[in-house]
C-alpha cells in the first residue's frame, strides 16, 4: 500500500492554510506506518500530477470553497466525485488544481486507485497568516477524519501521547 496525504494551501492566505495546518498536526500528534508519506506543498502548478500519480490511496487536505456550506465545516469528496467537482476559479499559475493533475496523472502512471479530499469551508482567505476561530476550531475534526481514513485503508496511526506542539513556522515568522 503506497499512500500519500498531501496539505495544500497557501500559508499567506489566511484560512488557506488549512492544509499546511493539519499536516502539522498529524506530525506532531501521530506516528504514520511506513507506507504512508505526507507531505505539505502549499500551492503547486502543474507538478502536482507527478505527486499524485502511481499511489493507491491519496488522501489531500485543503480548504474548499463552498457558498451554500458555512464556514468551518468539514467537508469530504471522495474518488470520482473529486474528478466532477467543478473547482474554484484558480487565481494564479501557482493555484492547485487537483481535478486537473488527477487527469494528467492518467500519463504518468496512473491516478491513485481511491482518492478522498478533506477539506474546511474557510471564513476568510485573504493576505495574512493565522486562520479565523472558526476554521481553526473544526482541525481537531480534519484531522480526526484523516486518521480515520488510515485506519479505514488499513494503515493506521499511532497517536504519540502526549502528542507535541505542532511547529508552525509561518505564526512564528509574522509575530
Amino acid at each position: 500500500m503506497n499512500v500519500l496525504i498531501l496539505g495544500l494551501g497557501s500559508v499567506l492566505m489566511g484560512d488557506d492554510a488549512v492544509g499546511p495546518w493539519a499536516i502539522r498536526l498529524l506530525e506532531a500528534g501521530y506516528e504514520l506506518p511506513p507506507e504512508v508519506t505526507m507531505v505539505d506543498l502549499g500551492t503547486p502548478g502543474p507538478e502536482l500530477a507527478h505527486y499524485v500519480s502511481g499511489l493507491d490511496a491519496l488522501v489531500v487536505i485543503d480548504s474548499v470553497r463552498h457558498s451554500s456550506i458555512a464556514p468551518g465545516s468539514v467537508v469530504e469528496i471522495r474518488d470520482e466525485a473529486i474528478l466532477t467537482h467543478t473547482p474554484a476559479p484558480r487565481l494564479s499559475p501557482h493555484d492547485p488544481n487537483l481535478r486537473d493533475a488527477l487527469l494528467a496523472s492518467e500519463l504518468l502512471g496512473g491516478p491513485p486507485r481511491r482518492m478522498v479530499l478533506f477539506g474546511v469551508v474557510p471564513e476568510k482567505v485573504a493576505l495574512g497568516t493565522g486562520l479565523t476561530t472558526t476554521v481553526a476550531a473544526a482541525l481537531p475534526r480534519l484531522v480526526r477524519a484523516v486518521v480515520d481514513e488510515l485506519a479505514a485503508l488499513g494503515v493506521p496511526a499511532r497517536k504519540l501521547d502526549p502528542g507535541a506542539a505542532p511547529t508552525v513556522w509561518w505564526e512564528r515568522a509574522a509575530s
